[in-house]
Order: structure tokens, then sequence, then C-alpha cells
């Protein structure tokens, strides 16, 4: 929720530089970008949580209810899996860009700043995403038995 407030000042500031002063600040551009994927990335585990990702259901909806149980059970098996590989892939990654201090060096000298917090955040996303997904998994098996 924080990062979109600041991802709107931040925005708000880029579009003022680039049509009031007519001077574009390109690290506005590259802030941005970062605090668009914190909100989706932490928020993917609430929303399986709440039950709004959006699906398309149109053969789903001809099965029957054991059946979208079953169903349900192995989607979030590949959800759990999915974002644990990704969690233990991510963490050596993020470890080491944080022992180095890593920084986007892509506009050289003018602007470097620090990426490897953002690398903690695929990996505390996916790590959130695991844990909803075995939740949600537990619940569809006791709703089985």
């Amino acid at each position: 929720m924080y990062a979109t407030v600041v991802l709107m000042i931040v925005v708000a500031y880029g579009v003022i530089r680039r049509y009031v002063f007519g001077a574009p600040d390109v690290r506005t551009y590259f802030v941005s970008l970062w605090l668009y994927g914190v909100p989706f990335v932490l928020g993917g585990a609430y929303t399986l949580m709440e039950g709004a990702h959006a699906s398309v259901d149109i053969l789903y909806n001809k099965l029957s209810p054991r059946k979208k149980l079953f169903l349900s059970i192995i989607d979030m098996a590949v959800v759990a899996a999915s974002s644990a590989i990704i969690f233990l892939v991510g963490v050596p990654i993020a470890w080491r860009s944080f022992l180095i201090q890593e920084v986007d060096s892509s506009l050289a000298l003018m602007f470097a700043p620090p990426i490897w917090w953002y690398k903690w955040v695929a990996v505390i996303g996916a790590a959130l995403l695991s844990v909803q997904a075995t939740i949600e998994i537990l619940k569809r098996v006791q709703r089985w038995a």
C-alpha cells in the first residue's frame, strides 16, 4: 500500500519535470518501474487468499464439484511448487546481491541506485505465495475428506 503512495509521488514528479519544466528525469522511470513491481509481487499471496485471481473457467464449470476440488488441489500444488522453486533459486541470488551491495549501473555514473533489495522482494513474494498455496491445499484436502 505504501509503495503505491510513493509510486504516485514519483510518477507525479516525473510528469511535472517532463511537461512543466521540459526536463525529464530518467531516474523517475527506473524508480517507478521498481515500485510498480512491489505491490504485485508481494500482493500475490493476499490475492490468492481472497480468491481474487482472474481465471478462465469454461471447462471448469462443467465439472462435478468433486472434480473441481481435485483440479483445484492440483492447481494449488503447481503454484506452491513453482513459487517454492523461485524461492530456493532466488535466495542465493538475492544474498549474493546483498553481499556485493549490487547497484544498477545501466546509466553509468549518472544514476546507480541499489537494486539488491529488489531481489529480496521477489524472494519474499515467492515465499508468501508458496505458504498461502500450501494453506489453500490443506483447506481443499480437508474438504475432500
